[in-house]
């Protein structure tokens, strides 16, 4: 049911991210994930972004995930420091248990934003969803991240980073979706 559930709030993403200014591809040794994001601006300071994406590790589990970010962040200007607060909404069927996670999560991202001859900037980004958000075989959804960013060319960014998402399941036991390093591109039409 949960399956089914994922598989219809992903596809629903999608059709509504299908003018999606961004894609983002995502890869390590032991997961893939792509996320397409639209940006709106809301004045001369502050804007959203907004998408959703699908992840498949190695073994065989598959997470959607839809979100919305506010932050302070100019498009096409470098910034010494942005920041943003926002929900995540998780929905996950991992094949090796046979469970299934649905959560709801808040969370924020810090940029800081490093002088170079290229756009750079160090971003860190948190979400967490508490045991009455979180449904399904899990208590509690926790994902951190931390990366290396760089604009490569113009509307083409690539990043390393490390990142671990962590489903708190029943029982007092661990699932882990991603748990290490990634690298990947951004590209903005």
């Amino acid at each position: 049911m949960l399956r089914r559930a994922l598989i219809a709030a992903v596809l629903a993403g999608a059709t509504a991210t299908a003018q999606a200014q961004e894609v983002d591809l995502v890869l390590s040794d032991e997961m893939a994930e792509a996320v397409l994001a639209d940006r709106t601006s809301q004045g001369s300071n502050q804007s959203s972004r907004y998408g959703g994406g699908v992840l498949y590790n190695q073994d065989d589990d598959l997470l959607g995930s839809l979100f919305l970010m506010v932050n302070n962040e100019i498009e096409g200007r470098w910034q010494p420091v942005t920041f943003g607060l926002g929900g995540k909404l998780y929905g996950a069927s991992l094949e090796r248990s046979d469970e299934t996670v649905g959560a709801l999560a808040v969370g924020g991202n810090v940029g800081i934003g490093i002088p170079a001859g290229i756009p750079m900037a160090i971003a860190v980004q948190g979400f967490i969803s508490p045991n009455i958000t979180t449904g399904g075989d899990a208590d509690r959804v926790t994902e951190a991240q931390i990366r290396l960013e760089a604009e490569v060319l113009r509307g083409a960014q690539a990043f390393l980073g490390y990142r671990q998402i962590k489903f708190h399941m029943d029982g007092h036991r661990d699932e882990r979706v991603d748990d290490g390093l990634h690298a990947g591109l951004r590209l903005r039409f």
